[in-house]
């Protein structure tokens, strides 16, 4: 997933769940994808999964906050 993938998905979910782009991915850090998919459709909750398990991805939202 490159960066502008990465940032859509947050873009997406975040309005979807009504929630700041912040405190979603502050959720991501902590690894809580239940409150945060709730409302995803299947596929992006596949993307939220994959950016968990992406351990680059993760080191990138981590040195972002």
């Amino acid at each position: 997933m490159t960066d502008k993938e990465y940032e859509q998905l947050i873009s997406t979910a975040s309005r979807k769940m009504g929630a700041s782009p912040d405190t979603l991915k502050k959720n991501l850090e902590k690894g809580d994808i239940s409150a945060l998919s709730k409302g995803l459709s299947k596929n992006d909750k596949a993307k939220l999964k994959a950016v968990l398990a992406n351990k680059e991805l993760m080191a990138r939202l981590k040195s972002a906050s």
